[in-house]
């Protein structure tokens, strides 16, 4: 059985890179650029600061 914060982790992950992919799509698509930013922003939240954080308060 999976602990609570590997299962955070792995959604985490999964979300920032779809936020990654959309905002990679968005920037090909010529969508509003604070938008696209807004978006890499929040998928490297998702990719970075969320399983760092999870981590450190899990003690690995």
């Amino acid at each position: 059985m999976l602990d609570m914060s590997v299962i955070v982790t792995i959604g985490s992950v999964c979300i920032g890179f779809v936020l990654m992919v959309t905002a990679a799509s968005g920037a090909r698509g010529g969508w509003n650029r604070v938008g696209v930013i807004a978006l890499f922003v929040a998928a490297l939240c998702f990719l970075t600061v969320v399983p760092l954080a999870v981590a450190l308060t899990a003690g690995v």
